[in-house]
């Protein structure tokens, strides 16, 4: 039973929608059995999780998966914190034993389960335990998700040397474009970054934002993977 983590190298990077798209992918091109996992929500009350601003929401829709929002994301904070700020304001007590059964249990009733992550990897999750102790603990490969614009460089050599620091698998990365706007930094970075990264950048993410959520279906979210993301690399990776 194979896991896969999406994070991010800062918030805002895509990483839903690569996350969903990549779930789409799966389930629909390999016709895998999908199921998909992000552990903390924040920025949404409990009645947006019938919107299409849900993030889990997407992700169970572009999966196809039957199971509840509620295993999908354990934890949803109105706060747009992350996990450890938006429980002590909203007075939660984080029990990462629940997030870890959730975890075991969707792995265990699916082929391939697709966690998304929130911010960056050293977003805490509770008093001194982070997004990257979660990844660690529960000892999965990461996909990095990083913007194609200015100032990737730095974040994603940073966010890649330190999961590797820590022991946890970097599968690659995926350039995001997020602003549709191709600039000299747009144009230079990926370059930059294959000389730097010791990890393959497995592709470059189309500007997808002038599409709402309702719009992306998960035909569509799989065919975008299939066409810009090195979908053979990923395949590799869950079959070893």
């Amino acid at each position: 039973m194979k896991a896969i983590f999406i994070t991010g190298t800062d918030t805002g990077v895509g990483k839903t929608a690569i996350s969903a798209s990549l779930a789409a992918f799966l389930s629909l091109r390999k016709e895998i059995n999908v199921g998909v996992m992000k552990p903390f929500e924040s920025g949404l009350s409990r009645t947006d999780r019938d919107t299409s601003t849900c993030d889990a929401r997407f992700l169970k829709e572009a999966s196809g998966t039957s199971d509840t929002l509620d295993e999908i994301s354990p934890y949803t904070f109105e706060a747009p914190l992350a996990p450890e700020a938006a429980a002590k304001l909203e007075n939660v007590i984080i029990d990462i034993d629940v997030v870890n059964r959730t975890f075991r249990r969707l792995r265990e009733h699916h082929d391939v389960l697709v966690i998304e992550g929130a911010g960056g990897v050293l977003v805490p999750i509770d008093t001194g335990f982070f997004y990257c102790d979660l990844i660690k603990a529960w000892d999965i490969p990461v996909i990095i998700v990083s913007r194609l614009g200015l100032g990737t460089i730095n974040h994603t050599l940073l966010t890649n040397v330190f999961l590797q620091s820590m022991g946890i698998s970097v599968l690659g990365v995926i350039l995001n474009d997020t602003e549709g706007v191709n600039d000299i930094a747009a144009k230079t970075n990926p370059e930059m970054l294959r000389q730097y990264l010791n990890v393959p950048i497995l592709g470059i993410f189309p500007y997808l934002q002038e599409r709402t959520r309702k719009t992306m279906k998960r035909e569509f979210l799989a065919d975008v993977f299939a066409d810009h993301i090195d979908t053979e690399a990923i395949m590799r990776a869950l079959r070893t």
